[in-house]
């Protein structure tokens, strides 16, 4: 029996795997709002059950393996399920028939795979992800469907939906650089890292304003990877191709 304080985080991670399947689920019933808003609810577990292993010194393989499997159905499966459900009935009408959109989601799902058995299995530098995290990518998907809901955009526009998801798809698996995301000696960085975390927090359970849960993840995203551009040399201090040990896992894929 293990200590008490692991099921903390781990219980974290079986809730978000648990939302992951029920977006599914909401997903094949038409009820797409609930899928996408499911998604981002397992975005927020995600950052918790990393959080809480590291303030409880709850850190093990078990649990970097379960968060594996979690991360793939709430960021792999449920993701391309929303796109693909979503656009099954319109599909025809806009250029994208099953087959299609099938093998789109499909490889959406299998970049997610790929991305968190290599991380199981490689590391990198302390403060950089070497291609884009898959819960980022989720997280756009889901935040890019629900702002579009919410203004009530026309249909045709989501003839873009499949492309997105193969280009997330590509970026996951690449070797594009991402700063992690830390509190850093800047004041003015840290106070507005710290009000996104807390408005995320705000928003996601409170199920408003998904246009500015967007446009953080649009800002993290392009900010970091400009970054990383301009300086060649972050990130590019440790890349042992080793298994990394379980209290030094990021539990973040």
């Amino acid at each position: 029996m293990p200590p008490l304080r692991y099921f903390v985080p781990n219980g974290f991670t079986g809730l978000s795997l648990l939302l992951g399947l029920g977006s599914v689920v909401m997903s094949s019933e038409g009820n797409f709002r609930l899928a996408a808003w499911m998604i981002l609810w397992g975005v927020l577990l995600d950052k918790l059950d990393g959080s809480a292993a590291r303030l409880l010194n709850a850190t093990s393989k078990f649990g970097v393996e379960f968060d594996s499997f979690a991360d793939f159905v709430v960021f792999g499966i449920a993701p391309a399920a929303l796109v693909y459900y979503r656009l099954l009935p319109i599909g025809p009408l806009l250029g994208w028939e099953k087959p299609a959109l099938l093998a789109t989601s499909g490889l959406y799902a299998l970049a997610l795979a790929v991305r968190l058995a290599r991380f199981n299995v490689t590391t990198g530098g302390e403060g950089i992800f070497y291609g884009l995290p898959g819960t980022l990518m989720g997280a756009i998907v889901a935040t890019a469907y629900l702002t579009w809901d919410k203004y009530g955009l026309p249909e045709r526009s989501l003839i873009v939906s499949p492309a997105v998801l193969v280009i997330a798809a590509g970026l996951m698996v690449s070797t594009v650089r991402l700063p992690k995301l830390k509190l850093g000696k800047n004041k003015v960085m840290k106070a507005f890292t710290v009000c996104n975390v807390v408005g995320a927090y705000l928003c996601g359970p409170l199920r408003i304003l998904p246009e500015y849960l967007l446009g953080i993840a649009l800002i993290y995203t392009l900010g970091g990877v400009v970054y990383c551009l301009m300086n060649p040399s972050a990130g590019l201090d440790a890349e042992p191709e080793s298994a990394p040990e379980p209290a030094q896992a990021e539990r973040l894929a």
